[in-house]
């Protein structure tokens, strides 16, 4: 939706970040999936409206195709680095584009922009991690690719 793509740096509210502050944070997997259908905590009723809304949504883009998209990341070396900046931004202890700005090893793009990228621009798995991520939101769990492992986030989509 428009309305949360508007909402840059509002990361505090997250899905993952509330599901993530729920089950006590920690683990080396990263913050849970919400596309996940595991057997994990059960949902409150905002939760999980907002789940069924994310999961269409994502149903009809793949639908759809999408043409580009509108992203920001944090790149960085190790997967351990990006685990802790995900938890940094869950927890609410830093914004999306201030943790790129500080710690992104890609300086190319102001807080992590990348602008509109489309599908050959982009690394396969940047690309086909993207396209599971809601507008708005940022990846649950770091995404690895040839230059590093990246935190990205989707700004809209064309």
């Amino acid at each position: 939706s428009t309305a949360s793509a508007h909402n840059m740096g509002k990361d505090k509210g997250g899905i993952w970040g509330t599901q993530e502050k729920k089950k006590g944070g920690g683990g080396k997997k990263g913050p849970p999936s919400a596309l996940d259908d595991d057997d994990g905590p059960k949902l409150g009723k905002k939760e999980a409206a907002a789940k069924a809304k994310m999961e269409q949504q994502m149903a009809a883009l793949k639908e759809k195709g999408v043409q580009s998209m509108d992203c920001r990341h944090i790149l960085v070396e190790k997967h351990s680095d990006a685990v802790k900046i995900l938890t940094s931004i869950n927890n609410g202890e830093i914004q999306f584009n201030e943790a790129a700005r500080q710690h992104s090893i890609d300086k190319a793009g102001k807080c992590g922009l990348l602008g509109w990228m489309t599908k050959d621009q982009l690394d396969p798995a940047f690309w086909a991690a993207a396209l599971e991520i809601p507008e708005g939101m940022y990846s649950p769990e770091p995404v690895r690719t040839q230059w590093g492992y990246h935190i990205i986030k989707i700004e809209g989509r064309k």
